[in-house]
């Protein structure tokens, strides 16, 4: 026994000595990525019902920068509301889906990776609403959390009341589904939706719904980080530029048909808003 306790213990030393001269930066690669993203955004991120898997834009470019970063992922299913905090605290290293907003700027940095619009639809049994200036005297649904129903009233300032046509009657819903319900009541004439999820939706129920004219343009679409994380940002913007040299970032956008949401020229530009 007295034999084998002298060999343990320099084998001991030689291998403490070993991990900690490990550089810091290979052992933090190792390191899983905790990646916070909202798994009821088709088709940001879902789970597929039969099966749970998740899957999404959000879930293949995550995976993809991940392997790019020889680092694991850990999925933080969060509401949009938690994703700040989660940022700010470090609970999370970053979150996709968030809007690029210069009013967080000084919470957080931002890679931009997808461009939003806003997409008016009815349905298609609808008396025809043609284009959007259609929509002046209509009742118009907007989800009020994410500002559509104020951006829609100044939208109607300028192209119907400056035109001497009726306003849009802008009907705010405590969410996207909730406008969509009052739509298949005919409570509202039309609704507008992020337009990245309208694909989604029409595919849910095909020739159900009609699009009304071109998305208005909205916002960019981010991945935040929390301030000091420069490293991994800058990691992040590096992985999202090979993706779009590679293919990866068209193939992923093509397989939930987003390609006219692409922000492939951001992202070689610049990538980095901070």
């Amino acid at each position: 026994m007295k034999v084998r306790g002298i060999w343990r213990k320099p084998l001991t030393y030689a291998l403490a000595i070993c991990l900690t001269s490990l550089p810091v930066a290979v052992m933090a690669q190792t390191a899983p990525l905790r990646v916070a993203l909202f798994a009821s955004f088709p088709p940001m991120a879902y789970r597929i019902p039969e099966t749970g898997q998740l899957v999404g834009v959000d879930v293949d470019l995550a995976d993809y920068v991940a392997k790019k970063l020889h680092r694991p992922v850990i999925w933080q299913d969060v509401s949009y509301e938690q994703a700040i905090p989660a940022l700010v605290t470090r609970r999370v290293d970053l979150a996709f889906s968030l809007l690029d907003e210069p009013a967080s700027r000084s919470r957080l940095d931002y890679v931009d990776y997808l461009l939003s619009g806003i997409q008016a639809y009815t349905l298609a049994g609808h008396k025809p609403i043609k284009t959007l200036t259609d929509l002046c005297g209509q009742k118009l649904g907007a989800n009020r959390r994410n500002g559509f129903g104020q951006i829609m009233r100044s939208w109607s300032d300028t192209n119907c009341v400056a035109a001497n046509r009726p306003p849009v009657a802008v009907e705010e819903t405590d969410g996207t589904q909730a406008a969509r319900l009052e739509l298949q009541q005919g409570r509202v004439d039309a609704i507008v939706q992020s337009s990245e999820s309208v694909p989604y939706t029409m595919d849910l129920q095909p020739g159900t719904y009609v699009r009304i004219g071109q998305p208005l343009p909205s916002s960019r679409i981010a991945i935040g980080f929390p301030k000091g994380a420069d490293e991994l940002r800058d990691q992040v913007a590096s992985a999202l530029r090979d993706a779009v040299t590679d293919g990866t970032y068209a193939k992923a956008l093509a397989k939930f048909k987003l390609l006219d949401n692409s922000a492939a020229n951001v992202i070689s530009a610049t990538a980095t808003q901070h």
